[in-house]
């Protein structure tokens, strides 16, 4: 039950398998976090989200052409003083080597490290990254050898875009997951938002097999009990929800959760013409980071206008307004007249990930419940589709036996 992108992927394996599935969804599509909404002909997905294209388990669950993936370009540009420096990745891009030199964001020593920590980030096995000694990302990221200065301009605001962790206070092994992945591939969107993943997902269901506004009340090893008095048995339970919901249904610890506030603007003119993610390295002001989706994929905005949206990994009184009035300091009296569409105040946008945590993937309750999430592998696309996966492997092998 639960039809985010985990308990997408538990009902699509065992309905593979051969197995007859039913998930049950609280609210009226499918996604969970992962949604897009229509405003005023601009595509808003719930807060800034991005799919990294070298995701293993997307690869395997997702069709990446009928999605019809558009890409960020590789590397960012960074806001430092009053102005903004291109860094790019000069493997992917050797035309921006000589800006990503001359870019004020550490030093050629710092650069020359990125190198270094990317190779040393994807050699071996995938799986074998999950098992290196751990500390936090910060520690990981002084023992690379880089640079308080670059660390600051560019790793911390890069890394708290993504996993909403501005302290760098969460596991090493996170933050050479998304290095590695970030090498390996694109950060990219669906043509039509992010939204389009789930969708995609669900259309591979039998039908009959996703029943929507159907919220739980509660459930057991063989019973799902509807909130409108419907009781439903079954073979085997598994609840695919977040964490905290996880918690009320399963009695499972609930880690605490990492929020993020985004801003989504209508605009008459892109500020950047460029696909490229802005990250904010001046060490002030509320703003993490900044994207105008429009040139990432025209549909995002309609024909005469341009969708941007900005983030902070906070949820604060007046931030909404706090972030705006930083985009005027950054692009001047222009952006007093970009439109808000919608204020997303995400309380539960990722569950922590601290060190330590151990990443099961799925497991099973003490009365019999079978759990998978993000929350059960790591706070990532990836995680989700993976901890879905083992969920109806696991059951699958303990049907077997």
């Amino acid at each position: 039950m639960g039809a985010g992108l985990a308990g997408l992927a538990a009902g699509l394996e065992l309905t593979r398998a051969g197995h007859q599935v039913t998930i049950f969804e609280a609210s009226d599509g499918p996604g969970g976090r992962v949604r897009t909404d229509a405003v005023d002909g601009h595509r808003l997905d719930r807060g800034f989200q991005i799919l990294l294209s070298a995701y293993p388990e997307a690869q395997s669950f997702l069709d990446y052409a009928a999605l019809d993936l558009r890409s960020f370009s590789p590397g960012a540009m960074v806001r430092i003083g009053s102005g903004f420096h291109r860094v790019g990745d000069p493997l992917r891009e050797p035309i921006k080597l000589i800006d990503t030199l001359r870019a004020p964001i550490g030093s050629p020593v710092d650069k020359a490290k990125i190198v270094a920590f990317r190779q040393a980030v994807r050699k071996g096995e995938l799986a074998d990254l999950w098992q290196r000694p751990e500390t936090t990302a910060l520690e990981r990221l002084r023992s690379a050898g880089f640079s308080d200065n670059m660390i600051e301009r560019f790793m911390r605001p890069l890394f708290s875009g993504i996993t909403l962790d501005p302290e760098l206070s969460g596991s090493s092994r996170v933050l050479e997951f998304v290095f590695r992945m970030l090498s390996a591939g694109n950060a990219a969107v669906p043509s039509s938002g992010m939204g389009a993943i789930a969708d995609q997902m669900a259309r591979n269901l039998p039908d009959g097999a996703l029943r929507l506004s159907s919220p739980v009340r509660s459930v057991s090893a063989n019973e799902v009990a509807i909130d409108d008095g419907e009781t439903v048995a079954a073979d085997h339970v598994i609840v695919a929800t977040d964490m905290t919901e996880a918690t009320r249904l399963a009695n499972i610890e609930d880690r605490g959760w990492r929020g993020v506030t985004s801003v989504w603007f209508a605009a008459d003119e892109p500020p950047i013409q460029e696909p490229v993610l802005v990250l904010n390295g001046t060490g002030g002001g509320p703003i993490n980071s900044m994207a105008v989706m429009s040139q990432v994929s025209s549909a995002y905005a309609p024909p005469t206008a341009s969708t941007i949206v900005v983030s902070a990994p906070t949820i604060a009184p007046g931030l909404a307004d706090a972030l705006q009035s930083q985009l005027v300091d950054w692009f001047g009296a222009a952006a007093k007249d970009w439109r808000t569409l919608r204020v997303d105040e995400i309380e539960r946008a990722q569950p922590a990930h601290p060190v330590g945590h151990e990443r099961s993937g799925a497991y099973q309750s003490a009365d019999g419940v079978w759990i998978c999430g993000d929350h059960a592998r790591d706070a990532s696309i990836n995680g989700a589709l993976g901890s879905g996966r083992a969920v109806a492997t696991a059951l699958i092998d303990a049907q077997k036996a």
